[in-house]
């Protein structure tokens, strides 16, 4: 059983997926005024339609070493060796909130791609 120190840790890493997940603008009570919607696409700048085209093998690459960090830490001989088990799970969390990062950033790149934003 953990100790007030891990209730601590689950916490903070807790507070850290709900800041990912939350909304970057919170919501006013004023009325937004809507933007009359063109009728062509925008073409994305070059810098973001290579960032588009690189974000599924990023993704890829980090689900990948989600899954093996994974593997790694259903092992139970790994939790032997505190310190290297503690930093598999750090890196399982920050890959986690990368990869919310890099999905997002997806979804605003097709997004925009698709005239949508």
């Amino acid at each position: 059983m953990g100790g007030y120190q891990d209730y601590l840790e689950a916490k903070q890493r807790e507070e850290k997926l709900q800041a990912a997940a939350a909304p970057k603008n919170p919501i006013s009570d004023e009325p937004v005024k809507e933007k009359p919607k063109a009728n062509r696409t925008v073409k994305l700048s070059y810098k973001e339609q290579r960032e588009l085209d690189a974000l599924p093998d990023e993704i890829a690459a980090l689900e990948a070493e989600q899954a093996d960090l994974a593997t790694q830490l259903s092992n139970p001989d790994i939790f032997k060796d505190y310190e290297k088990a503690g930093s598999l799970q750090n890196r399982a969390e920050e890959i986690e909130l990368i990869l919310l990062e890099k999905l997002e950033r997806w979804e605003i790149l097709e997004a925009k791609q698709n005239g949508v934003a």
